[in-house]
């Protein structure tokens, strides 16, 4: 027996891409970052891997990676972003994982693939988030996980069974979640978060003779680590630890929080947490590993959990479906009642949208069960698109079959985004978050209606209005206005903004554009000079469509795009603004610095020499929005550039474009509209 003294780091952030595009947009209140996924990787999740710990007296300075010494998760949306946006972390803490610990079933725990709140989840939706969560898992460590985190610790009996039914031996929950106790040889009795003996496992029974452990975290060192100052203090935090632990040589003290926690959320935690584990394992001779603890224990005593319970809900999992009073940023008056709307509008599309799609899948797979299972295998990047189609569908090789059988799934894979927790957490439906899974509907909607001819939007649009926000004048109907307003890029807008890549800087131009790739094709006989042909395929669809283009300059910054699908007489213009900021960014780099380049602070200089010599356009202010969002941070230098830059626009009483401008400036500190007219007037 050992006395283990440790953490549990839950990681994880929304998936925040364009749905359309497969590209995270900029999002300015994460200034001078580009967005929150890059701003808490700078502040934690770089940090977290390797801390630089100063001696302390008996042990030497040098780098710590408390990962590897702890247990963890991060969730799969999350995982997925580091993989693509920070190589170095992703890298770094699968290496830990598999190298530095034992073995990574004994530091990682799996998560169920989309963060939603199982127990109020359809039971086959239940089922695949999870088996999809553990395809995700094998596919980064290469061997099954033991444990799995639940999205908010949000459980109940159905939610184990599913765990257990898939390999999953353990999970994590709180105190407060427990009702009933006792030993094997013992009778019942109760406990609530305040008696319950966290320093042992519990055994669930389920039904089958299969059972579950539950370890549970500290609630109060959890509680004052998260939302006091005790990690401040890594010395602290561990003496108060080990006085935590029940005496003799067995027993377990885990504070389980967001892993956010340390460093974002508290500046320089994660100096405060590696100081703590090196000093609990050095000083105090402790083991600090869940796994490590669990493993070959035997669990002797039995819980009973409240029939459906959560971490962040005191009346169960009722702040995810109603005004339960469980609320964070609210405000005096402010209510919630817009929660059950908002999950009744997404349970009805759920289920009318997801119906149709298994009758239309049935027609072209084998098993509509085993292929919605198994598209957690693509998604994971254990198979490819190809592969799954030849070992499902009933014609793989049959025109067209491909296609349509990955849109069916992803029309599933978005319906199930749609629930993302987050939406329902916040105070008010107006925040991002809820925006965020208005999205993901939006995108299952669309592949719906082009698909197979199914258009559920009216109807949708009708339930969603009874979303109530508390800000004056905005319901569902105006949030699902927003989900619009900007670009919804498809073939043939991603056709034009290669088009205009390649005007501007030619063989740069990029041929993969997140979800798309694109490349020209030859000619065909009668095309007229200045149109260029593209095919563009959509990655996750394998959707092909050839693309006419014809791109031009227009003044110093600015070009014009045509675009049309096939050999279609109609020609669509595609605005600068509308190709993307990436787009945007890329070409006037080009053009203010040289061909392909990607100095986007050089290129803001040469912007403000331009705008001193000549009269300002809309383009000038496109451009500049466009260069400085895609930034994945801004140096002081570069915010001074575009300081000077925003000055030069304002100053120019034509401009059409000065609302374009508002973002930026507020988050450089200047409200270049101001009321009175003076661009100098600051927020």
């Amino acid at each position: 027996m050992t006395r283990t003294a440790g953490f549990f780091f839950h990681f994880y952030q929304p998936p925040r891409e364009d749905p359309w595009l497969g590209l995270v947009a900029n999002e300015w209140s994460a200034w001078p970052s580009h967005d929150w996924n890059e701003r808490i990787t700078s502040e934690c999740y770089r940090a977290m891997v390797a801390v630089s710990l100063a001696s302390d007296g008996d042990d030497e300075a040098g780098l710590f990676e408390p990962l590897a010494e702890s247990s963890f998760d991060v969730g799969p949306t999350l995982h997925h972003w580091l993989e693509c946006n920070a190589a170095d972390v992703d890298r770094s803490l699968r290496h830990q994982a598999r190298h530095v610990a034992d073995a990574p079933s004994l530091v990682a725990l799996a998560a169920p693939m989309v963060h939603a709140i199982l127990p109020l989840a359809r039971s086959e939706d239940r089922a695949r988030l999870v088996a999809w969560g553990i395809a995700d898992y094998v596919a980064r460590f290469h061997e099954r996980p033991r444990g799995m985190w639940l999205p908010e610790t949000a459980v109940d009996l159905d939610t184990l069974e599913v765990l257990a039914a898939r390999g999953i031996e353990y999970t994590v929950l709180m105190a407060g979640q427990a009702v009933r106790v006792r030993d094997d040889d013992g009778e019942w009795r109760e406990v609530d978060a305040t008696t319950l003996d966290t320093s042992r496992p519990y055994r669930v029974v389920l039904s089958e003779g299969r059972s579950m452990t539950v370890v549970f975290g500290h609630r109060e060192l959890s509680q004052r680590v998260a939302f006091g100052d005790l990690i401040a203090d890594g010395t602290a935090l561990a003496d108060a630890m080990v006085q935590e632990l029940p005496p003799g040589d067995d027993g377990l003290v885990l504070l389980v929080a967001d892993g956010e926690t340390y460093g974002h959320h508290h500046r320089f935690g994660d100096l405060g947490v590696a100081w703590a584990l090196r000093r609990l394992q050095r000083h105090f001779a402790v083991t600090t590993s869940l796994g490590e603890w669990l493993r070959g224990r035997p669990v002797t005593s039995e819980v009973e959990l409240a029939t459906a319970s959560s971490w962040s809900c005191a009346h169960g999992v009722e702040r995810w479906r109603s005004d339960c009073g469980c609320t964070t940023g609210s405000s005096p008056g402010w209510h919630q009642g817009w929660r059950r709307p908002l999950r009744d509008s997404l349970d009805w599309l759920r289920d009318e949208l997801g119906a149709s799609l298994v009758d239309e899948l049935a027609v072209l797979v084998a098993s509509v069960d085993d292929t919605l299972e198994d598209y957690g295998q693509v998604l994971a990047g254990a198979a490819s698109a190809e592969e799954f189609v030849t070992a499902h569908a009933k014609s793989p090789r049959a025109a067209d079959v491909s296609s349509r059988v990955l849109e069916l799934c992803e029309v599933y894979r978005n319906l199930l985004l749609s629930f993302t927790s987050c939406a329902w957490f916040f105070a008010d439906p107006a925040e991002i978050e809820t925006s965020i899974v208005l999205r993901y509907a939006a995108v299952a909607i669309g592949l719906a209606r082009r698909s197979w001819g199914l258009d559920l939007e009216a109807e949708f649009v009708t339930r969603l209005s009874a979303v109530e926000s508390n800000r004056a004048g905005v319901d569902g109907a105006v949030l699902w206005g927003r989900v619009h307003d900007h670009t919804r890029h498809d073939a043939l807008s991603v056709a034009a903004g290669f088009a205009a890549e390649t005007l501007a800087g030619g063989g740069a131009a990029r041929t993969v554009r997140g979800y798309w790739r694109c490349s020209l094709v030859g000619p065909h006989a009668g095309d007229a000079e200045d149109v260029r042909r593209v095919d563009v395929t959509h990655a996750l669809t394998l959707r092909r469509t050839q693309v006419q283009t014809r791109a031009f300059r227009a003044g110093t910054l600015g070009l014009r795009v045509a675009a049309r699908v096939g050999d279609d007489d109609a020609w669509t213009d595609v605005r600068l603004a509308d190709l993307g900021a990436d787009v945007v960014a890329l070409t006037a780099t080009s053009w203010l610095v040289s061909a392909g380049s990607l100095d986007y602070e050089r290129a803001i200089e040469m912007l403000v020499a331009e705008l001193l010599t000549r009269p300002a356009s809309d383009d000038d202010a496109v451009a500049l929005v466009a260069i400085a969002s895609v930034q994945r941070w801004v140096s002081p230098s570069g915010e001074a550039s575009i300081r000077r830059a925003l000055f030069a626009l304002a100053s120019d009483p034509a401009l059409d474009a000065r609302a374009l401008l508002a973002p930026l400036a507020r988050a450089v500190g200047l409200d270049v509209l101001g009321s009175s007219g003076d661009p100098s007037a600051v927020q």
